[in-house]
């Protein structure tokens, strides 16, 4: 014992202590002052934007104060027989025009895709916040239930969308609620990348998908990789444990985070259940 107070109070094992406190504090600031640079990788895109040439579409836009805007694209089928609608919240990363290669699946099923943009990104305008993103979630179901009765409408969550969607399957009635690559709560994400600091006191963002999961009343089914390097297998593992009859874990052998629509195997259990 001695000897271990003789080798902390050397004047160089002091500095090397004082250093690396210091730095450690230095990285809970970054942490919590900058967490949505970190968080939300969203891209701007000018007003004269034109989306996909090629898909039949609609854009939406609803001004909810003079400093937010929400800016949607609802995407038509060209079936003559129109099944419902997915209402479907993208991950974090720029803006729709990243998720709408996923679209013509759903609309070579027979469903319109009607598919938000979070505050900033895109052509939604605004500052983003936990309690705003559940907001514009239930003013997305609003619009899509002008469209569909909630029997028709299937709820969609893709990465960070996962907590919106199970949020407001948990408080709006829907057809099915598809969760792809989701979270048990979302400091678990960022625990795994930075598992030295305490994120569960640092971030603003809770998003618990647990605690909303137990009063979704209509069917759950989860989609997982399980080389998923973002947000790990065992998140959705953690989730099933959670489910009521008749809900399901899909689980996609080594499948990762941004992958998962190149395996047969989810567009089989995709299909199967935009079918039922």
């Amino acid at each position: 014992m001695t000897s271990l107070l003789r080798f902390v109070r050397h004047p160089r094992v002091r500095k090397i202590i004082s250093i690396t406190l210091l730095l450690y504090v230095l990285g809970a600031m970054v942490l919590y002052f900058f967490q949505e640079t970190f968080i939300f990788r969203a891209s701007t895109l000018p007003a004269t934007y034109t989306f996909s040439s090629t898909l039949a579409h609609q854009e939406i836009k609803v001004a909810i104060n003079s400093q937010d805007t929400l800016h949607a694209v609802l995407y038509k089928s060209k079936k003559e027989s129109i099944k419902g609608l997915v209402l479907y919240f993208h991950g974090n990363r720029q803006n729709i025009t990243w998720y709408e290669k996923f679209v013509p699946f759903f609309t070579e099923q027979g469903y319109e895709v009607l598919m938000p943009d979070y505050p900033g990104y895109g052509k939604s305008k605004g500052t983003i916040s936990e309690k705003k993103l559940y907001e514009w979630a239930a003013l997305s179901y609003q619009l899509a239930i002008a469209r569909f009765a909630a029997d028709s409408i299937i709820i969609y969550g893709k990465s960070l969308g996962t907590g919106l969607a199970a949020q407001l399957a948990s408080r709006r009635d829907c057809r099915k609620l598809i969760l792809e690559t989701p979270y048990y709560q979302f400091p678990d994400v960022v625990k795994r990348f930075v598992p030295i600091y305490p994120v569960s006191m640092l971030l603003r963002y809770e998003l618990p998908t647990y605690r909303y999961l137990p009063y979704v009343t209509a069917p759950v089914t989860i989609l997982h990789g399980t080389d998923d390097g973002i947000i790990s297998y065992s998140q959705s593992q953690r989730l099933s444990a959670l489910f009521k009859k008749g809900d399901q874990l899909i689980t996609i052998q080594g499948g990762s985070h941004n992958d998962l629509f190149s395996f047969p195997e989810t567009l089989q259990h995709l299909s199967t259940l935009l079918d039922h």
